[in-house]
């Protein structure tokens, strides 16, 4: 068989395969491997829909014929107030004006929010930046807050009653911010 032999040849052989397995390995390890990764971000963006009250200014009071007490709702979006989301509009701020109002009287204001972004949004988390009724208007509410999945929208209400405290040809006023955030969100205190 020659010099090396059977023996000798296939340790030759194992210690080539061996070369070439650490060779590999060395190859793979020294590589550098590329990754091109493009991520497209949803938009957190809600605004009033329609808007109405129960009480339009030329209404007369029922059975009385009378036109005192009207009530008022606006609506405005509130643009770029969020510094760390500047695409991102999310708040609403609806305010609302009850003018010559007497007692017993009553109002309710209904609204409709749109999701206009990409994602769901949760809310209205609310927070009241002014009310002048005091304990001689009282309100209850819906605004319990929901998921709004985009292009959806949903309604909400919002009644009042004059007490019998309330002084003649009073103005009362009440602005409240609707705060509308990511659906996996947490809401931060206000």
């Amino acid at each position: 068989m020659g010099i090396l032999g059977e023996r000798g040849t296939l340790q030759i052989a194992a210690a080539i395969m061996m070369l070439a397995v650490m060779g590999s390995a060395v190859a793979m390890w020294s590589d550098s491997l590329k990754v091109m990764v493009t991520v497209m971000t949803g938009d957190v963006d809600v605004e009033f829909g329609d808007i109405s009250t129960n009480d339009p200014p030329g209404n007369v009071d029922p059975g009385h014929n009378k036109d005192v007490a009207t009530c008022y709702a606006d609506k405005m979006e509130i643009e770029n107030e969020d510094l760390n989301n500047p695409t991102g509009n999310n708040d609403l701020d609806l305010n609302i004006t009850i003018v010559n109002a007497y007692p017993s009287y009553n109002c309710t204001v209904v609204f409709e929010v749109k999701n206009t972004g990409t994602i769901p949004v949760k809310g209205p988390y609310i927070n009241i930046a002014m009310d002048t009724f005091g304990p001689d208007v009282t309100w209850s509410h819906n605004m319990t807050p929901i998921q709004i999945d985009p292009g959806n929208s949903a309604w909400f209400k919002i009644s009042f009653h004059v007490e019998q405290s309330a002084d003649e040809t009073s103005t009362y006023m009440l602005q409240i911010y609707l705060k509308f955030i990511q659906w996996n969100e947490a809401p931060k205190p206000s």
